[in-house]
This record gives C-alpha cells, structure tokens and sequence, in this order.
C-alpha cells in the first residue's frame, strides 16, 4: 500500500538474453530495499524483456535508480524508468475480469484484430501475451494468445460471447472467453 514517503518506479528492461539476467536484476532491488509489485520478464527470441513495478522510499527509489544505470552498463542493456504518478482515489471497480485464449493459424493481423474488437466495445485489455509455434508434423506456424480484459458491469455476457465467436469464427480463430479464475 502506498503511503505518503513512498513512491513507486515503472522500470522496462531489454537487452541481450543470459541465464542470471533475472536474479541480477531482482538483486538490484533487493539491495536498495524496493518491493516489486509487479513484474513481467520474459524471453523474446534471444533477447530478454523485463516490466516492472517497484515501490520504496524515495531514497531507496534514487539508489535503484542509480543502481539500475550500473547494471544496464555492466550488461550492456537499455533500461528506461518512469517515476508513477499518484493515483487518484480508485472508484469502487464493478468490472469483470475475464480470459481470453486464442488458438489459430498466425496472421499478420490477428493482435490488432483481437484488441479492436474488445476496445470497439469499450472493454479494457489489461494483459496480451501471445507467442507463434510450429504445428506438430507440418510445421506450419501457428498463434497462440492469453489476454485479460476488463469487461464493464451490465455488460450481457451471453450476447458479448455470441460476438466473440462470431468475430472468431470469421477470423478463424479457435477461442475460449471465460471468468478469471482467483
């Protein structure tokens, strides 16, 4: 929970993928006493992609921050942060938190297809993460998505999932829309 001497860091990460990039970095906050609260590292062919979301006191934020240009140095990465802004009072959220999962054959456009549907309807994306594989036997490529949207209260669920198998159908795409599991 934030409270008024904290401050939270948006830092991204990118470079040149090794086998201890992730304790290095998670090191790096540990030592200058900042909590994560969120994160997301990944591999991205042989490169390395890292989001996260610290929080400290503002002297614990400045020494990860110096801390992190160091190690951007030492691993020759490209390191950004952003200093979040304070959040106004969050309004009582009645949104449903929902799953998406995409199986298809690729195609260039499957991403932006899928995000325009749901913004079109004014439901919010919280997380896309999709990869490409090769089909079993034949090799041909194919796409896999998860995505976590926000759908608004009073939303017809029933109505909202006939569209999406629709869209999906027409796009043919192989999907499932179901409640987030906690």
């Amino acid at each position: 929970m934030r409270t008024p001497t904290t401050m939270q860091l948006v830092v991204t990460v990118l470079g040149v993928n090794r086998p201890d990039l992730v304790v290095e970095l998670t090191r790096a906050f540990k030592d200058c006493k900042c909590m994560i609260l969120e994160s997301r590292m990944t591999e991205l062919g042989n490169e390395f992609a890292a989001h996260l979301l610290a929080e400290g006191n503002w002297n614990h934020i400045v020494r990860l921050e110096n801390s992190l240009e160091s190690l951007a140095t030492r691993y020759s990465l490209k390191i950004a942060t952003l200093r979040a802004q304070e959040r106004e009072e969050p309004q009582e959220d009645t949104s449903l938190p929902y799953a998406v999962d995409i199986y298809a054959t690729d195609q260039i456009n499957n991403i932006h297809d899928l995000g325009n549907f749901f913004t079109e309807r004014g439901i919010d994306i919280l997380d896309l993460s999709s990869s490409r594989y090769p089909a079993p036997f034949t090799g041909s490529p194919l796409f896999l998505a998860h995505i976590i949207v926000k759908i608004p209260a009073g939303t017809r669920i029933v109505s909202l999932r006939d569209e999406f198998l629709d869209f999906c159908d027409q796009m043919n795409l192989d999907a499932i829309l179901e409640p987030v599991k906690r």
